[in-house]
């Protein structure tokens, strides 16, 4: 490789690490902006746990890194920098051929048709959910719409039957469970060790997963097993290079993986876009009469908006593995590349009118698909976008049937950041009528 000894390093906040920090990550948004505005669209930076960091805020840029060698610039390696529950299984922190091998592995169970046959299976489980939802009366929306996406996840993902629901699900969110900043810095290392609360957590963990692997192992001794296309049922029935079952631990890290990928960010996704809705009722009045008359592609197209205005995964970020030339600048070995998605979903040379939420842009833009980029791209592109997709336009589909949401005049929640994820401040408060008699099941 020859690299251009001219080009400049990226330049950025020469403040101390710690301040860079806190500020990264109590106010993300605002921070990077500001950044933008005096360093211009790459940034350097100093940000834990991540540590020496590249931002990147020009769509074109953006697009190249997802092209890029991915053994010049792996995924993996980055993702493992935020820490998690994780192993080297986990196919969020592979990189090479194992991350092609598990990505072709679980393929089945993510593509179009596989979802678009399990679309009345999910309607059931948002019905079951709405019996309990509060009317005339605001409330949390975030909380509710975890509820269903877990039960999506664990019943059609997974492949969980009812009698092994209640327990499967348990362990799933003490296993996921969101630490806080603060309890992932100080659960690092020896201090970790010492402290009650890091060392509680290792004995709710411990039992977590003592629970998991029962159902794994009681799963693959199932005469059903044979017949289920679930993304479980694939990874139980896999050999790995030596021809051998994967084991239980590889298995336990695949299905944690797909839970954190695809439950948080779609419930996530799902708050926000009722959080929109309300504040916008000409679009909501649009999108109620698109879930009366199955027009899907309305729906799609709140899903992509809802998407682009309050983007759940700011950053996919990439890691330099040698000395390199990208965007015009020198990077070094180890520094983290870092896209800003939501900067570019916010940007007015890019999104026209990027402050209203107007999903009509999806129908007539083609520009606006093309920079669309909540799932990423290239060959670390989200394995469950069609699903996260599909589930939310059903879901939502279903609630507007199922539930008048009154408008507000409330401020815009705040964003909040949880570890990867961005969350509506408030949890996106609503208020419902019920349409309706909700739908009976037997």
């Amino acid at each position: 490789m020859t690299l251009d000894t001219a080009l400049p390093r990226p330049v950025g906040s020469r403040l101390p690490t710690i301040v860079q920090t806190a500020l990264y990550w109590m106010f993300p948004r605002r921070t990077l902006r500001r950044w933008q505005a005096r360093y211009g669209d790459v940034i350097a930076a100093s940000v834990l746990p991540m540590g020496d960091i590249v931002f990147l805020c020009d769509v074109g840029d953006i697009k190249e890194l997802m092209r890029a060698d991915p053994a010049l610039f792996p995924a993996g390696v980055a993702n493992a920098k935020l820490g998690g529950p994780f192993s080297e299984h986990s196919m969020l922190i592979s990189d090479g051929p194992r991350h092609t091998s598990s990505r072709a592995l679980l393929m089945p169970a993510f593509h179009g048709r596989a979802v678009r046959e399990r679309v009345e299976e999910i309607t059931g489980i948002v019905e079951a959910h709405l019996r309990t939802w509060p009317v005339d009366r605001p409330f949390p929306l975030h909380g509710r719409c975890e509820q269903i996406a877990l039960d999506v996840i664990l019943r059609i993902v997974m492949g969980v039957d009812e009698r092994g629901l209640d327990d499967v699900r348990a362990a799933m969110l003490r296993l996921t469970q969101v630490e806080s900043l603060l309890e992932l810095f100080l659960s690092a290392g020896l201090l970790g060790r010492l402290l009650p609360f890091a060392r509680r957590r290792q004995r709710v963990l411990a039992e977590s997963h003592d629970r998991l692997l029962a159902y794994i192992q009681a799963s693959r001794n199932s005469p059903g097993l044979a017949a289920r296309a679930d993304a479980a049922a694939l990874l139980m029935r896999a050999t790995d290079e030596d021809g051998e079952p994967l084991s239980d631990r590889a298995v336990e890290d695949q299905l944690i993986t797909l839970l954190i990928a695809g439950y948080e960010t779609t419930a996530t996704a799902l708050a926000w876009t009722f959080e929109r809705l309300v504040r916008t009722p000409e679009v909501l009045a649009r999108a109620t009469r698109a879930a009366a008359e199955d027009d899907d592609e309305y729906l799609d197209a709140v899903v992509k908006e809802s998407l682009r205005a309050r983007t759940v995964i700011p950053d996919l970020s990439r890691m330099a593995t040698a000395d390199t030339d990208f965007a015009g600048h020198r990077i070094r070995a180890g520094v983290v590349l870092a896209p800003c998605l939501d900067i570019v979903h916010e940007s007015p040379e890019v999104f026209d009118e990027p402050m209203r939420f107007r999903p009509e842009r999806f129908l007539s833009d083609r520009g606006a698909t093309a920079n669309w980029l909540p799932f990423g791209g290239g060959i670390r592109r989200c394995l469950g976008a069609a699903f996260a997709q599909t589930e939310m336009r059903t879901i939502i589909k279903q609630l507007l049937r199922c539930y008048e949401f009154i408008p507000t005049s409330a401020p815009d929640e705040r964003m909040s950041r949880r570890h990867i994820t961005t969350a509506p401040g408030r949890g996106a408060v609503v208020t419902v009528r019920a349409r309706t008699a909700l739908p009976t099941r037997g």
